[in-house]
């Protein structure tokens, strides 16, 4: 029975977490999405690609590595004293973002 009652809640509180709202500060959602397009693109670099697939290649990596560098910085500055973002933010500083130029 008690097994039974365990289970029960599990299930009765579950949609209360799928439901729940996305605590990370909308700012660092952007950054996370610019950040994983930054390493995306970056790894599409192949030089079998024809010459007008690589130029849109490089518009997209300056258009999202360069704006993800500049929101690390101002996000990093931002959230300094908030360990749980910090943390996040650092998670998605990907090796593309950070050495982009």
């Amino acid at each position: 029975m008690r097994i039974k009652t365990v289970v029960l809640l599990a299930c009765l509180s579950a949609p209360a977490t799928v439901f729940a709202k996305n605590t990370t500060p909308q700012d660092v959602q952007a950054f996370i999405r610019n950040a994983n397009a930054c390493e995306h693109f970056a790894g599409e670099f192949d030089g079998g690609l024809s010459e007008k697939r690589q130029r849109e290649i490089e518009r997209s990596v300056v258009k999202h590595c360069q704006t993800a560098q500049k929101q690390l910085e101002q996000l990093s500055a931002k959230y300094r004293k908030n360990p749980r973002v910090t943390k996040i933010i650092r998670a998605h500083a990907n090796d593309s973002v950070a050495g982009f130029r």
